[in-house]
């Protein structure tokens, strides 16, 4: 299913993927495969998130790495040579690493944290000036080591080289109960003041983050998948994201497919652009469709996931960014040998 993004250079602009370069006075020009990995939300508990009783335990197993499985595959990167850039300078075809390193671009996916006290945190915050997790129902409630984007940082700190002129992950995030756990939409169902604080508390996390190199993408507002979206229900999706999402992350170019489902060909697909989005996060060991290489409005980049399942089914294929054995928790209920895929 999955593996390599394709990424477009000079030539992007007129939709050619590319294998680009370009050379600043620190870096080198790079000429080869631009990696593109992304996951969603961490579990931290994983007698929690694994538990029969936890409902949603096939989707943690399936869709999602444990924090611990996340510490070793930025070890995994970090000792296979990969620097982290930002998606922002391979759109722009500004791509240039330290001789002898390799460029990846790292996403995470969903960020709304609505699975209160399953063994994923609760929200992000600020706490002492830095970025931490936050749960209530944990000990420590505060930490930098459960989940993307604290543990990403704690990394950064301890790795200063792991991060290209200051990249970060580009984050990927909904709307229909909020992000980053704060319940800032009318979807969430809060009273109006729980909402205003939480927009005005989320405002300030977003503009640490920005500050720190995090870039913002949507992924829907509903997370609904595109094939079974009729177009007035796309319209819909992209007028909450632009009314409750944008005055909070900013705008953005760069849509997310869930599930990396679309048709770059549908008139549905048009309707993004109208709201202006033309760069689009597929999923796929794919360069892409010929319809969209060849696209003058639209660029298409294809995306690896890192979750339980990719671990256990992709070994070989994704034995050049990562060993998935190495990585892979063993208090998860199902073993590293199960091969059932993300469909039953």
């Amino acid at each position: 299913m999955v593996i390599a993004i394709a990424l477009i250079s000079a030539a992007a602009l007129r939709g050619v993927f590319f294998y680009a370069s370009h050379a600043d006075d620190e870096n080198t020009a790079y000429d080869g495969k631009v990696e593109h990995i992304f996951t969603h939300e961490l579990i931290f508990d994983t007698a929690k998130a694994f538990s029969p009783k936890n409902s949603v335990r096939d989707c943690f197993d399936k869709d999602h790495l444990t924090a611990a499985e996340f510490k070793a595959l930025l070890g995994e990167l970090y000792k296979n040579g990969y620097v982290l850039v930002s998606l922002d300078n391979v759109i722009n075809g500004k791509i240039a690493v330290p001789r002898g390193k390799k460029p990846l671009v790292m996403s995470f996916d969903d960020m709304t944290y609505d699975t209160v006290n399953r063994g994923c945190v609760d929200k992000i915050i600020i706490s002492d000036g830095k970025l931490c997790d936050y749960t209530k129902n944990a000990e420590p409630k505060i930490s930098r080591d459960r989940e993307n984007v604290t543990i990403l940082e704690s990394f950064i700190e301890e790795h200063p080289d792991f991060s290209c002129d200051g990249a970060r992950a580009t984050l990927c995030v909904n709307g229909y109960n909020g992000i980053l756990g704060y319940r800032c939409t009318p979807d969430c169902n809060v009273s109006e003041q729980r909402q205003a604080e939480d927009v005005s508390a989320c405002k300030k996390l977003v503009a640490e983050l920005k500050r720190l190199g995090y870039e913002f993408a949507s992924h829907t507002y509903y997370h609904r998948y595109f094939k079974s979206s009729s177009a007035s229900a796309i319209e819909k999706d992209c007028a909450a994201w632009q009314k409750y999402i944008q005055p909070i992350v900013g705008e953005s170019r760069v849509l997310c497919y869930p599930a990396g489902e679309h048709n770059a060909k549908s008139e549905k697909n048009a309707i993004f652009g109208r709201y202006g989005f033309y760069v689009f996060l597929c999923v796929g060991d794919y360069a892409g469709t010929d319809y969209e290489r060849a696209s003058k409005d639209a660029k298409y980049y294809y995306r690896l996931p890192f979750d339980g399942t990719a671990l256990r089914l992709y070994e070989k294929p994704y034995a050049r960014i990562a060993d998935t054995r190495a990585i892979y928790d063993e208090t998860r209920f199902r073993p590293f040998s199960y091969k059932g895929s993300y469909h039953k």
